[in-house]
This record gives structure tokens, sequence and C-alpha cells, in this order.
């Protein structure tokens, strides 16, 4: 089973295309990266396999079932540009913020209990976090930020992680740390990874790369 297929994937704003006949395989495990310019169309690529676009022409399949199927994006994993999260505006904590993606196991009165807490400390502790789990999101540098929301990504023990430009913003010593987290998860745990970045000589640096393909005129080309 693929963890990532997409075959002969259209979309358009308006009448105006901005993804066109696009074909992706990605095997399980493996570390895919996408690249593209400015309004190239990744981050819509991006929408379009999260199930929030709907493709005019084409098909998605995600860990074997296609997008429309999902009902629960617990095995997906999802990690946010950096200036999406800085515009959480309430002071919640790390804590709080990975405890909070397990909200499919909260019951009918929707919040977490005490063992959703635990889960989340336990992981935060895993990961390098444990110092930060009090502090508010909002407030921690960008490098912790993004590797919060990489705890809150990995609560739900995902089979496949999608980043979009993870690191943009952030300095050189947290994005290496970055890439080591990123490399732990892809290299010892198995989970596929697909990334868009720019930064690819950072990337290829840290990483062991499977495929890379680029946005060029609206189509996947494979570098």
């Amino acid at each position: 089973m693929k963890a990532v297929e997409i075959k002969d994937l259209t979309f358009a704003y308006g009448q105006e295309d901005v993804l066109k006949d696009c074909q992706l395989q990605v095997e399980t495990g493996e570390m895919t990266l996408i690249l593209g310019g400015n309004g190239s169309g990744k981050s819509t690529l991006l929408k379009l396999m999260l199930g929030e676009l709907k493709a005019q022409k084409g098909e998605i399949h995600l860990l074997g079932k296609k997008i429309q199927d999902y009902r629960s994006f617990k095995e997906i994993g999802y990690v946010p540009q950096i200036n999406i999260v800085n515009k959480i505006a309430f002071p919640i904590t790390c804590l709080e913020l990975v405890a909070l993606n397990l909200y499919e196991d909260f019951g009918p009165i929707k919040i977490p209990r005490k063992s959703h807490y635990a889960k989340a400390e336990q992981l935060l502790e895993e990961m390098g976090m444990a110092d930060y789990k009090k502090y508010p999101v909002n407030e921690l540098s960008g490098g912790l930020q993004q590797r919060a929301m990489i705890c809150r990504a990995m609560i739900n023990q995902p089979k496949l992680l999608i980043l979009d430009e993870p690191t943009a913003g952030v300095d050189k010593v947290n994005k290496e740390k970055f890439f080591r987290t990123i490399a732990h998860l892809n290299q010892d745990l198995g989970i596929t990874v697909i990334m868009v970045t720019h930064e690819l000589k950072e990337v290829e640096s840290c990483l062991e790369i499977s495929h890379r393909y680029s946005i060029e005129e609206g189509r996947l080309v494979q570098c």
C-alpha cells in the first residue's frame, strides 16, 4: 500500500488553473520534498491532500483510502507554517495544545481528561519539550513553536506527516534541531514524511531524501 497516490489532479481558482494533471506516488516510510516558488501551488496541493479543498479532476489516496472517504484524520499529522501558529490569539500552553488534538477521544463532554494530559505530557518529555509544557505557545521562539506543533501532530501516532514550510522564519540552530527531530520520526519510527520547503540545501544536509518534486507551471515534476 502506497502512503500517498495522486492521479491526474487538477485544481483551479475560478478560471485560473493552479494545478494541472499532477501525479505523485509516495511509498511508505519515504521522505519526499515538494519545492516551488511563492504562488506555485504548494499550499493548494497540501489543502487538497488534507481535504480542505476539492479537486475539479483527479484522485487523491492517502494510506490506501480516497480523501473524500476520510472522516478522521488521526493517521495523518499536519504541521503548518509558523505564521499560522502565530495567529493563536489566546494563551494556550504547550500541554493544552498537544492534549486538545486528542479531541476525538474526549467523549460526549468534549473536554480533555487527566489521561489525555498525561499522554501529552509524556510525549512532550520524549520530544525534549517537557521544560516548556506550561509556557503559552505564542510566547515561544519560532523553533520551539514548531517543535510544539510536531508534538501536537504526533499525539495520535500518525503514519503520515505533512509539513508546510515548517522552518520558515526559524533560526539556524533551531532549524537543525527541528530537522533532527524529523529524521528521527522518519528513519527510526518509519513515519512517511511529505515536506513543502524552499530551503533545499539546509534540508538535504540534515535529512535523507527519497524523492524531490517541484511544481512548475502547475505540474509536479520529479527533480
